[in-house]
Formats: C-alpha cells, structure tokens, sequence
C-alpha cells in the first residue's frame, strides 16, 4: 500500500557528514522509488541548499539563531503544519532530540509512530566527551536520555539496524522487545561497486603496483578506535614498510591524531585524508586492498562495512556490536581477537602475509546484493508501517 510517510531527521548528508545523515538520505530516496511519497524535515546550516528532485525541507532554514531549543520549536511547528497539509499515514522520526517537542497531542490518533532508533544519543555523547565522570558530564548524560526517554515512551514501534542496538533500546531504555524490528541497513549498490579498472585507479591515486593499501573512513572521536589502529600501525610496517593506511574523516581528534603519527614516526605510511567526498571515498574503497573498521563500542550497523563490501573490498573489524553481525556472516577469521592495538596488529599482518581466509571481491560484492539493498529495507519497513496503521484502526473501532 502506498502511503505518506512524514519523515524527520538529522542533518543533511551533502552538508553535515555520518551514518544517521547518509541512511535517512538514502532511506527517504528508497522509500521514494518504492512508491510512497515522502516528506521529510532536517536541520541543516541556514544556507544549505537541498536537493530538488527530493521533498526534503530544512527546518531551520530562517533560523538566525543557532540554539537547540530553536531547532527543537522550528522542527515541531514544521511537523504540525505538515500533519495539517501533507496529512501523513505514518510519523517515523529519525532523531528522538529534535523531535522533543513533537508530543502525542500534536498527532491525530490514527497516524502511528514509528521511531528509527540509529543509536543512544546520551551514551554516545558521554563515551565521546573526555572528561566523561565528571559531575557536569553525569548530569548532561543524564538530561540527555531524560529527553530520550520521552521521545520514545510516544512510539508505537521501532525499527533498528542491529540485534546489538535492539539490545540497548530493550535493556538501557525499557522497550518491550514485542516493539522492536529489527531491519538491517543498506547501501546504494549502484554507487558503491567495484572499479571497472582498479588498477588504473590505484596509479590515479599514487598507489604504486602490488603496493598494500589499507583504508579506514570514521569520524574522528575517542570511541572510533583510530588511535589504537595508529599504534598497530608500527608492528605492521616493521615487517611490511611498503604498506599505507589511509584514513578519511574529520572530528576533534584530528589534531592529536596527527601528533601521533609524527611522534610514531609513521608519517611515511599513515595518511589522514580529512573529509572527503563520496566519490574519493569510493574511489578508495574500490583501490583499498582492505578496509579496517577499529570501533570500539556503539557500532549500531556498521555502513562503512557494507559500503567497502559493496566495491568489493573485505573488512577486518573489532568483534563488537553491528561489525560482528556482519563480518559474523561472512567468516569470523574476518574480525580482531578483540579491540587493542596487538589484536589489530596481528590480524593485519596476518593479512599482509596471506595466512587468513580473505573472501574474493566478488564473494564480498555478492554478500551485499543478497542482504543489504535498500528495496529489501524499502519492503521490511512498509511491512512495519502496515502493521501500525492497522493496529491504530482496530484501537479506534
């Protein structure tokens, strides 16, 4: 059945990089082509251009103050107005704090809510801020998930990405697990797909023949692990210094990152690309012998890792959260013994001298095809929001 999904989000991926931005910009295409139509609200910078083939809408647009109680008032008098006009089957907002605001009242009891959970914004904020014990950081942790909490006691359902992240909204946020589907991500295959001539490519990017090149694309905060895929780095190129890490991505570590690689010594060999496009970064993955994902905790899916498989390229990934359910299918050979930079260490080298099980390009190319295109997420979803809107009828009868 074709519907009218309201949709609210983040931010917008062409402005404001990472996964929950890359997701709903694909999700709100997919659901598109699938047939419904789609209405979706972000915050974005005041000038950000959308895309205008997309029903996409930034909400804070004739914002001049950039405060998060404004954006939380824009988003809500945006959902309002769309609820009256748009007059959506479905409410499936994206980001539990922008939608704060949003309570019940303000939708008609037969719309049902149904919340993408992408990931707990509280735990997330406290793993990333440096003094994380603190007084001040305990109570902002704290409110966080009080504005969480609120958010969702208003959802009818959620879908997550991850029996890991389904585990966390069940035993950190008290979700009847009954509510919960679990609905994996998916990548833009037409996009992400091997090089036609990998090898002209690799020359394009100063990549010289047979030289080993690893990738790794993460935002560049303390729980990404990137520091510790650094410090692997110096047992890696002691037996192979011909190897290079290219790391993409920005983030507030960049600097000590950078300090780290100097006094390393590894400048030769690690390169931090900073933010990259989406075609370097396919270009990357495509050229990447390996991609390496060094996440050491809150990994709810794990894009990167279905992004590098869909250009072919295999993945060596810490055995935490989405990584695992994905390497897991795979071959287990695929993931560190654990997090630490010995464990990383060790399997890259393992790599290097090609005593593991390294599936083909085509094998990885072929995983993601069959499990994580967006018709199958497009399909799964629209099951979801059936299901809701006929539960929503039988309450009213």
């Amino acid at each position: 059945m074709a519907m009218n999904v309201l949709s609210t989000g983040m931010g917008w991926i062409d402005h404001q990089h990472g996964g929950l931005n890359r997701y709903f910009a694909d999700y709100t295409k997919a659901m598109k082509e699938y047939g419904h139509t789609e209405l979706g609200f972000v915050v974005a910078p005041q000038r950000a251009e959308m895309p205008s083939d997309r029903n996409i809408s930034n909400a804070t647009k004739e914002l001049r103050m950039n405060h998060f109680l404004p954006r939380m008032k824009s988003v809500q008098k945006h959902t309002i107005q769309a609820i009256r006009s748009f007059r959506p089957d479905v409410f499936n907002p994206h980001f539990a704090f922008y939608t704060t605001m949003v309570t019940r009242n303000h939708i008609p009891s037969h719309i049902p809510i149904v919340t993408h959970f992408h990931g707990p914004w509280a735990m997330e904020s406290r793993v990333e801020e440096k003094d994380g014990t603190g007084l001040i950081q305990g109570m902002k942790y704290w409110v966080k998930k009080q504005v969480e909490l609120l958010t969702y006691r208003r959802s009818d359902s959620f879908i997550v990405l991850s029996e890991y992240f389904r585990d966390i909204l069940k035993n950190n946020y008290g979700v009847d697990d009954r509510k919960i589907h679990i609905i994996p991500g998916a990548v833009d295959h037409h996009l992400f797909r091997p090089h036609p001539d990998r090898e002209k490519l690799r020359s394009q990017l100063g990549i010289l023949p047979d030289q080993p090149v690893l990738f790794c694309i993460r935002r560049l905060v303390r729980r990404m692990g990137i520091d510790r895929l650094i410090h692997a780095m110096v047992a890696v190129i002691r037996e192979h210094p011909n190897v290079r890490l290219y790391i993409g991505g920005d983030g507030p570590m960049r600097n000590e990152f950078e300090a780290l690689i100097v006094q390393l010594g590894l400048a030769s060999n690690v390169h931090l690309l900073g933010r990259i496009t989406n075609e370097e970064l396919v270009s990357y993955y495509q050229a990447a012998d390996a991609s390496i994902v060094p996440t050491l905790t809150l990994e709810g899916f794990g894009l990167i890792t279905v992004e590098s498989l869909a250009c072919g390229t295999p993945v060596l990934g810490t055995p935490y959260g989405g990584t695992k359910e994905i390497l897991h299918r795979i071959s287990d050979d695929l993931m560190f013994e654990d997090g630490t930079s010995e464990a990383m260490s060790r399997k890259i080298i393992d790599l290097l001298n090609r005593n593991m099980y390294l599936p083909s390009r085509e094998a990885c190319r072929e995983e993601v095809l069959r499990r994580y295109t967006w018709n199958r997420v497009a399909e799964a979803v629209t099951e979801v929001f059936n299901e809701e809107i006929n539960k929503r009828r039988m309450f009213r009868k």
